[in-house]
């Protein structure tokens, strides 16, 4: 279970929550929202992270693709065979 947090909290305990963090995860607040969530390192995790981030990217640009892919859609089957 993540521990949720302020960034004012994180400013305040940065010593305590690194010690911490091989146990726990944060998710940081800001004014109510959402905006860091902090998890502990383990050797081999790039790959994932590498992942959550291309995740991050299709959702942040998510109507930016549906329109793309939508026009592509629209423009019908293309001649090129393979």
């Amino acid at each position: 279970m993540s521990n949720i947090i302020t960034t004012t909290e994180v400013q305040q305990s940065i010593g305590t929550i690194s010690k911490t963090i091989t146990d726990q995860s944060y998710i940081v607040t800001n004014r109510g929202k959402g905006r860091i969530v902090m998890l502990p390192y383990f050797e081999g995790c790039d790959d994932t992270v590498a992942d959550y981030l291309e995740d991050f990217a299709m959702v942040k640009n998510a109507q930016t693709l549906k329109q793309r892919y939508q026009t592509a859609a629209e423009s019908g089957r293309s001649r090129l065979v393979i």
